[in-house]
């Protein structure tokens, strides 16, 4: 997410952090949408990878997006995920999540796994934060524009992951 609408996101989130503090909620530079997940990857492929991203970006047009529904799920082992589904700019992200995947060659999807869009919220959720974010969701309608591609490195650590921006491509302007 661009910061300014990164930095908005988390002010109109401040209620829902207040009201379920042991959350672990996503601090306003991790907020993101999930193109595709590459999961263990080897570095010497990093250089394809992001020659791919390039080549999507410069396919696609900047577009606008906007939050709508809470969603996510619980996991009694890990703690749940909750997250603002796509009211808005759903299918471009959906298509630029698709086009990424087959130009990567990741096969993350295919006829019966397809992407859904959505922004992340918070980890470690309980079904009572969760019931909370659906019930509030619509309230919290986040507006941004999707204006690049960028490939990240994550790490896991004890106190969370780590992002590392490897490269950044823009999307074309529109019009």
């Amino acid at each position: 997410m661009p910061d300014g609408a990164a930095d908005e996101a988390w002010h109109a989130l401040a209620v829902l952090r207040s009201r379920h503090p042991d959350a672990h909620w996503l601090p306003p530079q991790k907020l993101h949408l999930t193109l595709v997940f590459l999961g263990q990857t080897e570095s010497r492929d990093t250089d394809r990878i992001a020659a791919a991203t390039a080549a999507v970006a410069a396919r696609h047009t900047a577009y606008p997006v906007a939050t709508g529904d809470g969603g996510g799920r619980v996991n009694t082992v890990r703690g749940g995920v909750a997250w603002l589904r796509l009211a808005d700019g759903g299918r471009e992200t959906a298509q630029l999540a698709l086009d990424l995947d087959a130009d990567i060659g990741n096969r993350t999807y295919d006829a019966a796994h397809s992407p859904h869009p959505h922004l992340t919220l918070a980890r470690g959720v309980d079904q009572l934060t969760l019931d909370d974010i659906r019930a509030t969701g619509r309230a919290l309608t986040l507006r941004w524009t999707v204006d690049r591609v960028v490939l990240f490195r994550s790490y896991t650590e004890p106190h969370g992951s780590i992002y590392e921006e490897l490269s950044t491509h823009l999307l074309a302007k529109p019009g």
